[in-house]
């Protein structure tokens, strides 16, 4: 069973404590990733189906998440944390991934490989890469919570540190 204290993770929490925004809101989290990665990093809704939650997809010149415009400002909040900690753990962009989207039809008119850009999409978090993400991006979206709730506040972090 994985845990947030394996280095891989370790190194990535911290690189995204950093990060964090004292508002706890998830467009300054995108603005200060934007910053710190030097490339645009937009948060997109789209009718996704019921096939997928989010998407991260990279470009050459920016990265962009999509999310399903029916998810509530919450579970929005938990995928962005999601993606964002596939593109902090630096996961690589696979084949049998890009064919399941072409299968989908989500994708139906994109250049291929655009498609092939895409890195998370998956409905398993049991294992590899999936797994390292669902469990980063929770931990984010709990520290992300935890601010909003204390009205954007950081006091007490910042004296734990």
């Amino acid at each position: 069973m994985r845990n947030i204290w394996e280095p891989h993770l370790r190194s990535a929490l911290k690189a995204a404590e950093e990060l964090l925004p004292a508002s706890g809101e998830v467009a300054d989290l995108l603005e200060a990733l934007s910053q710190s990665r030097g490339r645009p990093l937009t948060l997109l809704t789209e009718d996704l189906g019921s096939a997928r939650s989010g998407l991260l997809i990279s470009t050459e010149a920016a990265d962009y998440i999509v999310v399903s415009s029916s998810t509530s400002p919450e579970r929005t909040a938990a995928i962005v944390c999601h993606e964002v900690a596939h593109a902090l753990l630096g996961h690589a962009h696979t084949a049998d991934l890009a064919d399941s989207l072409m299968d989908s039809g989500l994708v139906t008119g994109l250049d291929e490989d655009l498609v092939r850009s895409v890195v998370a999409a998956r409905d398993t978090y049991e294992e590899g890469p999936e797994a390292d993400a669902e469990l980063l991006g929770t931990h984010l979206s709990f520290l992300l919570r935890e601010r909003v709730l204390r009205g954007g506040h950081t006091f007490f972090d910042e004296r734990w540190q």
